[in-house]
């Protein structure tokens, strides 16, 4: 019986064209417009432009030995190449930067004086502020700084100038880089896992019809299989079944699109990826089943409630605005834990950063638990009906 109730359950899912669209094509569309919105975003951290920069050639500038040094390291062609300088006049650089192909200009300071460590001020000219500009300002920052300090050092005749210049350049970091994984940081991969994330919660719909299709009061069909001679569990189940395969294969749909088409790195752990999909169904479904059982209301309403409630925990999870994903952890530290929406994102997010599970399997676990509670809210809800025989 359970087999008979499935085949025909999902053959009636199937020609909801309505469900259907926002379920399998609604996600489609907006992750193609994330991705023409923030394709050329994607991945940035790992094709780094040096910046642009013209620098004055004047006699200060070829008097000043320890801005020449540091500029000519900066910009040796490499991987650790940070500026891409021209040493030019200054009608020149200032032609260059007025037709925006430079960031700024270093010029040196010609009024205050130049001596023979070389300490001479260096002045910055942008015409806009950016990434560019605020890169040079930091380098000249940094510069005034180190020649500061050596002038200091100098004036007190503890080291000469060899020793000096031998241990700038041989700097000691104090600080080590530790990363969890290989992976590189894609700040807008954030967006695309929101967007798995809604997409699980919008599998909702589907269980939101099964509760408007077995209930008496609420549609006609429901009052028919109410009085059939089938086992209600046996009905529960089949119903239950169907609108997960559905929903579980258009998430996979959804993620083959974003992985081969738009290029979404979600890892290399394809297992987990779709345990999580899988989970996030379930919570899904499991969603849209307790508004369908709990609100006596009209179908458009429950659809409003449901895609409104959604919506919200989607935001709260990035979708809309990325950082709010971390402003609910640093404020609100209990709905991140709640959210199933944001339980989904920061699993994708852990299998693509850390290189274990213990936060991957902690955001499933409570995906589990989540679905849990609303399954049984919903069993007590159903249990509980009772129909008047007239």
């Amino acid at each position: 019986m359970f087999m008979h109730v499935f085949k025909y359950r999902l053959k009636c899912l199937i020609r909801d064209r309505d469900t259907l669209f926002w379920t399998a094509a609604f996600p489609l569309l907006l992750g193609t417009m994330f991705y023409f919105a923030f394709g050329n975003l994607m991945g940035s951290s790992g094709g780094f432009e040096p910046v642009k920069v013209a620098v004055v050639n004047s006699p200060e500038y070829r008097n000043n030995t320890y801005l020449q040094l540091m500029l000519g390291v900066l910009s040796t062609a490499g991987e650790d190449q940070l500026l891409d300088m021209t040493l030019t006049t200054e009608s020149q650089a200032q032609r260059l930067l007025d037709e925006g192909k430079v960031a700024g200009i270093i010029t040196v300071s010609a009024d205050e004086g130049v001596g023979d460590s070389g300490s001479s001020p260096a002045r910055l000219t942008v015409t806009q502020s950016g990434l560019g500009q605020s890169i040079l300002k930091a380098v000249l920052d940094e510069y005034l700084h180190t020649s500061a300090t050596a002038t200091s050092v100098l004036s007190r005749g503890s080291v000469d100038v060899s020793e000096l210049v031998a241990r700038l350049r041989n700097r000691r970091s104090y600080t080590q880089q530790i990363s969890y994984s290989d992976a590189l940081p894609d700040y807008m991969l954030g967006y695309f896992y929101a967007l798995v994330a809604m997409a699980a919660l919008y599998a909702g719909l589907w269980g939101m019809r099964n509760t408007m299709d077995i209930q008496a009061d609420l549609s006609d069909k429901g009052a028919r299989r109410s009085v059939a001679p089938t086992h209600k569990l046996a009905v529960v189940m089949g119903d239950w079944t169907a609108s997960l395969l559905i929903s579980f294969g258009e998430m996979l749909i959804l993620l083959a699109y974003l992985v081969f088409a738009l290029k979404v790195d979600f890892g290399d752990q394809i297992g987990y990826v779709l345990l999580t999909c899988l989970a996030g169904c379930i919570a899904g479904l499991s969603f849209g089943t307790v508004i369908g059982t709990l609100f006596r209301k009209s179908e458009g309403i429950k659809v409003a409630t449901l895609v409104a409630s959604s919506n919200l925990l989607c935001f709260l999870a990035g979708l809309m605005y990325l950082d709010m994903k971390d402003i609910v952890a640093r404020k609100a530290p209990v709905l991140s834990y709640i959210n199933p929406a944001a339980l989904i994102a920061d699993a994708f997010y852990s299998l693509y950063i850390f290189d274990n599970h213990r936060r991957f399997f902690l955001n499933i676990g409570l995906l589990c638990g989540f679905s849990a509670v609303m399954c049984f809210v919903s069993f007590l809800r159903l249990r509980s009906e009772k129909y008047a025989s007239i």
